[in-house]
């Protein structure tokens, strides 16, 4: 598995901070600035560290719920460390 950037899982992070509690964000790579790749990646590492609330996953398409309190510190740690 590729290693994500910390620019990639702050992009992801922060669209997923917006969300209400029941919402799902659908990734789309386009809309995040992100190749395909490297959105996949990141969206995988970021859910095995369960940085979000929920997720689904099908024929390599994420969708992904609001921050869990993982997320959030990840967040905060990827952007002013």
């Amino acid at each position: 598995m590729l290693n994500p950037s910390k620019s990639d899982c702050i992009k992801i992070l922060s669209a997923a901070s917006e969300l209400t509690d029941d919402s799902m964000l659908p990734l789309d790579h386009g809309r995040l600035g992100l190749s395909r790749n490297t959105m996949l990646a990141a969206a995988a590492f970021l859910i095995e560290r369960a940085c979000f609330r929920a997720h689904q996953q099908g024929d390599g398409h994420y969708a992904v719920g609001a921050l869990s309190l993982q997320g959030r510190l990840r967040l905060d740690q990827l952007s002013n460390g």
